[in-house]
C-alpha cells in the first residue's frame, strides 16, 4: 500500500464516523491521521516493516493495530464493520456545501438517496424539498452546489503534490542517467498554477535517446501513453501524467522558455521573433539555415528586446505588452525575503507537534517569529482555544521563548489565535482578550454558504475591529472540494484598504487563498498581505513555498508582504 492508500483508508473511516455520529474528537483522530500518513517523508509500508509506525505524529496503539491489520490480512473488520452500517456511497454527499453528515444521513434515511446522483435526481424531481427540515429553498441551493462540482469536472493535481512529484522525478533521473547536465521543471508546474493536468520536466543530455529510455525505465513509470523523438508522455504508478522532455545543452534555454508559458505566451513571443525576421523553437532561433541558440533565458528575452519575465508571469493574459509599456513589477517576492510565519497551530488544537517544537523548527530555519494561532473555542471538533487555556498557552510561548534566546536563537515566539468568526459577525473573543495578543488572526469557517450580502457584510464587521490585524483564508474555499464563500471581493478589499487589516496568501496547496488573481486585484487596492504556512505540522512549515508562488503569480514584490519585515517593522505596520 502506498501512502495514498493508507490516508483514503482512514479518511474514509472518519468520514463513516461522522455520518454515524460518533464523537467528534475520534474522527478527528482518524483525519489527522489520514493526513499525517498523506505527508510523511516515508513510506507508511517501511515504518511498518521496521516496527516505527508510532513514530508518525498522531498515529497511536489503535491506529498502529489498525495499520497492522491492514498489511498483515488487507483487510480491515473495523472498516467492513462501517461499511455495513453506513453505505460508503453516502460519503459523496459530503463533498457537496451545505450537506454534513446529519443532512446526509436525513436525505438517506427518508430518501434512501446513497450517491450525488441520486441526490441530484431526487432534488431536480422535487423530493429533497418534502424531507423535514429541508424545502424548495435548500433544495435549489444543493442544485446550485452540485452543479458546480460539475462544472469543476475531474479533480486536477494540486501544485503541492506536482511539484514533489517533479523534483522526485528529477532526482531519479540524475540518479540513473550520466548523460544528464541539468534537469528542470517546467509547464504548469513551473508556473505554478495552483491545479494541472500533466507534470512537465525537461532534462538536457548530451544522450537524447538514452536519457528518454532511462525515463521509461524508471520503476515509478506504470505506462507509456505517447513517445516522440524528444519526449514521452506517461502515467506514474501513483496515477500522475508526466511529460518528459529531453534536449541537448545548448538548447536548453530555448526550450525551457518554449515549454514553460502558456501557449497564448508562446504564440506571442513567436510573433515577436517572426517580426525581427526569426523562427523561435525549442531549438533555437532559426533564420534560413542558421540557427541561433542561448546561453540562458535572460538572453532568450534580451534578443526578443523584452526584460526577463519570471516563469509564474508567463500566462498570455496580457504580461509582454505591460512589460513593453514598463507598467509591470518584474522583481517579484522570494522565499528568502520571508522573515516569519503568521499562522501556525500545536496539539493545543488540531496541530501534531508541541508549540516548542513548532517554534525550534521555525527557529531553525532562519525565520525571525513564529505566530501561534491555534483555534478557538466555538470550533469543539478540533479542541478550540477557551479563554483560560489561551492564558495557559501564553505561559508555555514566554516559556519556550526564553530556552530559545537561551540557546543563542535570534527568534520570538508570538502569542496568538486563529479566532473564530461566528455565523453573526461575532468573535469568539472578548475585545479585552483580544487585546492581550501579540496579533490576532480572524477566519471564516462555518456558514461559508450565507447570502454574498451577509457573509460579505460579516468579515467586513471582523475587519473593522481594531483588535484583529489578519483574515485567514478569505474565501475558505478548498480546491477541489469546496466553492469559496460568495464575498464580493471588492467590498472585502476595500474593507480591508480603509481599516488597515491584512489578508493572509494561505500556502495550504488546497487553498491557496487569497487566490493569485485576487492577490493582483488586492495590491491594486493598496491592501497588504502576508504569505502563511497555515501549518498543523512541523513538515508544514514548507508549505509557505506555495504561498510565495501564489504570491508571485498575483506580481507581489517583497515590499507589498508584511511578514518580509523584521518584528519590530512589522508590528509597527500591523492596525494596532
Amino acid at each position: 500500500m502506498t501512502n495514498e492508500d493508507f490516508a483514503r483508508v482512514f479518511m474514509l473511516i472518519g468520514d463513516l464516523m461522522e455520518l454515524k455520529g460518533e464523537n467528534v474528537f475520534k474522527i478527528s483522530a482518524y483525519r489527522k491521521a489520514a493526513d499525517t500518513m498523506l505527508n510523511a517523508p516515508e513510506d507508511v509500508a517501511t515504518l511498518w516493516k521496521e516496527n516505527r509506525v508510532m513514530e508518525l505524529p498522531g498515529v497511536g496503539e489503535a491506529i498502529a493495530g489498525k495499520i497492522d491489520e491492514l498489511m498483515r490480512t488487507g483487510h480491515l473488520k473495523f472498516l467492513e464493520r462501517l461499511e455495513e452500517e453506513v453505505p460508503p456511497d453516502l460519503v459523496t454527499l459530503l463533498q457537496v456545501p451545505g450537506i454534513g453528515s446529519k443532512t446526509a444521513m436525513l436525505l438517506y434515511k427518508h430518501l434512501g438517496i446513497k450517491g450525488l446522483g441520486e441526490l441530484e435526481q431526487a432534488a431536480r424531481e422535487g423530493r429533497v424539498a418534502t424531507v423535514p427540515g429541508m424545502g424548495e429553498k435548500k433544495q435549489d441551493a444543493l442544485l446550485k452546489s452540485i452543479e458546480a462540482l460539475h462544472r469543476r469536472g475531474e479533480n486536477k493535481t494540486l501544485l503541492g503534490i506536482a511539484l514533489p512529484c517533479a523534483r522526485q522525478l528529477m532526482m531519479d533521473m540524475i540518479k540513473v542517467d550520466p548523460n544528464i547536465k541539468q534537469v528542470l521543471p517546467v509547464g504548469a508546474v513551473r508556473r505554478g498554477e495552483e491545479t494541472m493536468e500533466t507534470v512537465s520536466v525537461v532534462a538536457s543530455t548530451d544522450d537524447t535517446y538514452e536519457t528518454l529510455q532511462h525515463f521509461k525505465k524508471l520503476p515509478v513509470v506504470d505506462e507509456i501513453l505517447r513517445e516522440r523523438d524528444y519526449k514521452v508522455e506517461a502515467r506514474l504508478k501513483n496515477g500522475l501524467k508526466v511529460e518528459f522532455i529531453a534536449c541537448f545543452p545548448e538548447q536548453l534555454a530555448t526550450t525551457l522558455v518554449m515549454t514553460t508559458g502558456t501557449d497564448e505566451h508562446r504564440r506571442q513571443l513567436r510573433d515577436i521573433a517572426r517580426l525581427k525576421g526569426y523562427e523561435l523553437s525549442m531549438g533555437g532561433f532559426i533564420k534560413g539555415d542558421e540557427i541561433w541558440t542561448a546561453h540562458d533565458e535572460e538572453e532568450v528575452f534580451r534578443h526578443l528586446d523584452l526584460p526577463y519575465i519570471p516563469p509564474e508571469l508567463r500566462k498570455g493574459n496580457g504580461e509582454i505588452q505591460a512589460v513593453q509599456q514598463g507598467e509591470m513589477a518584474l522583481d517579484l517576492v522570494t522565499l528568502d525575503d520571508i522573515k516569519g510565519d503568521l499562522h501556525s497551530h500545536s496539539t493545543w488544537s488540531d496541530g501534531t507537534a508541541t508549540i516548542e517544537a513548532m517554534a525550534r523548527a521555525a527557529a531553525v530555519r532562519g525565520y525571525r517569529y513564529l505566530l501561534l494561532t491555534d483555534h478557538t473555542k466555538s470550533l469543539g471538533i478540533v479542541r478550540g482555544l477557551t479563554e483560560e487555556k489561551l492564558w495557559q498557552q501564553q505561559a508555555e510561548i514566554a516559556r519556550v521563548n526564553e530556552v530559545l534566546s537561551g540557546e543563542g536563537f535570534n527568534f520570538k515566539l508570538l502569542s496568538g489565535a486563529e479566532v473564530e468568526i461566528k455565523a453573526d459577525g461575532t468573535l469568539d473573543f472578548s475585545d479585552e482578550v483580544l487585546a492581550k495578543m501579540d496579533i490576532v488572526v480572524c477566519s471564516l469557517h462555518s456558514s461559508l454558504r450565507q447570502e454574498r450580502e451577509k457573509i460579505t457584510e460579516r468579515l467586513i464587521q471582523a475587519m473593522s475591529n481594531p483588535n484583529v490585524d489578519i483574515i485567514a483564508h478569505p474565501t475558505g474555499r478548498i480546491i477541489n472540494n469546496r466553492e469559496p464563500a460568495d464575498l464580493d471581493m471588492g467590498q472585502v478589499f476595500k474593507a480591508a484598504h480603509e481599516t488597515g487589516t491584512a489578508l493572509e496568501i494561505n500556502s495550504g496547496p488546497d487553498r491557496l487563498d487569497l487566490k493569485a488573481e485576487h492577490v493582483q486585484e488586492a495590491l491594486e487596492e493598496g491592501v497588504k498581505l502576508v504569505i502563511s504556512s497555515d501549518s498543523h505540522s512541523v513538515s508544514g512549515l514548507a508549505m509557505l513555498e506555495y504561498g510565495v508562488i501564489t504570491a508571485r503569480r498575483g506580481g507581489a514584490r517583497a515590499s507589498e508582504i508584511l511578514n518580509t519585515l523584521e518584528l519590530d517593522q512589522l508590528l509597527a505596520q500591523l492596525k494596532r
